[in-house]
């Protein structure tokens, strides 16, 4: 009989009905529910005296109780179970299977592990780790450098968003190809992303990811003033293959994608960024590092080193 306590959870769940149905399914998980009190009636202070493995937070990431456990919490801090399926809809099972996969790769597997209902879904922790590549002005030079210093054999893939014209979009797998032996293609509907792959996005339509990791391509333009969207990009990156995903923001200019390097972050997930001596231009990298939301910076040659390490 194995008497070590299940990993035990906190949660921090604004509304009241989505408080209680997520603490019924983490405990069906096997895990221990340890704090659920509605944040409205809470002071910061009060959470230090929380004893968890774990915050799960569904709130508004103004609040102070977020900026609190983000500075004070010796715990990881997850944020976004997500909007909750109804029990009979088909999406529920996926939005369990996604959860316990985060969760599992934060506290590990539950002494006993739960009986979840079968689904052709694959369990998020067997995908593919899949990074984003994000670049505009001076990009796609500095992802050559990266791909040409980094081994192909390695086990990850890259999704590469590039603000370029779009009739330049076919020609990136090309560019970049040369001398390395990657496989950089662009998007085909319905394909899985491999190990050793390099997935240019799309400019003209927008990408976002099915249920198994597949690509799932629509004919509209991307939101925003920016094509393909990095911002748009990264969170659905995070919502297809957390947590075993993470982004390097290379040379470019404006902000695109810096709210959602942030949203990221707080869900423990890597940042990196092209140091400012090393790009064309620095402005992108520097948004994200300006915002504290950077954990690594260098040039190509020495991210492609960090990366051969963290893969480690």
């Amino acid at each position: 009989m194995n008497d070590t306590p299940a990993p035990s959870v906190a949660l921090l769940v604004a509304c009241s009905n989505g408080r209680s149905s997520l603490a019924q399914v983490v405990q069906g998980f096997g895990y221990r529910v340890v704090f659920d009190s509605p944040p409205a009636r809470l002071e910061p202070a009060q959470l230090a005296a929380v004893m968890t493995d774990l915050w799960l937070l569904d709130i508004a990431e103004e609040s102070p109780l977020v900026d609190w456990l983000l500075e004070h919490s010796p715990v990881p801090v997850l944020f976004g179970a997500g909007e909750i399926p109804p029990p009979q809809h088909e999406d529920h099972v996926r939005w369990q299977r996604r959860l316990f996969g985060k969760l599992c790769a934060l506290l590990g597997e539950p002494v006993v592990l739960p009986s979840l209902p079968s689904t052709p879904v694959q369990p998020p922790q067997t995908r593919c780790c899949v990074w984003l590549l994000g670049a505009s002005l001076g990009g796609p030079a500095a992802v050559k450098r990266f791909l040409d210093a980094l081994p192909a054999q390695l086990p990850i893939a890259f999704v590469y968003a590039q603000h370029i014209d779009a009739g330049f979009e076919q020609q990136l797998p090309r560019i970049l190809g040369r001398e390395n032996t990657w496989h950089i293609r662009n998007c085909v509907e319905g394909s899985l992303l491999q190990p050793g792959e390099v997935l240019v996005a799309p400019i003209a339509q927008t990408l976002s990811f099915g249920p198994q990791g597949q690509l799932c391509m629509q004919d509209q333009a991307w939101p925003g003033a920016y094509q393909p969207a990095i911002e748009t990009l990264l969170d659905e990156l995070a919502a297809a293959f957390a947590p075993s995903c993470g982004a390097i923001i290379f040379s470019g200019m404006g902000e695109d994608g810096v709210e959602a390097c942030g949203r990221m972050r707080r869900q423990g997930m890597e940042i990196w960024t092209q140091s400012a001596d090393s790009a064309a231009c620095a402005t992108m990298p520097q948004a994200v590092q300006r915002a504290g939301y950077s954990s690594r910076e260098g040039s190509p040659e020495e991210l492609a080193i960090a990366m051969c390490q963290w893969l480690e």
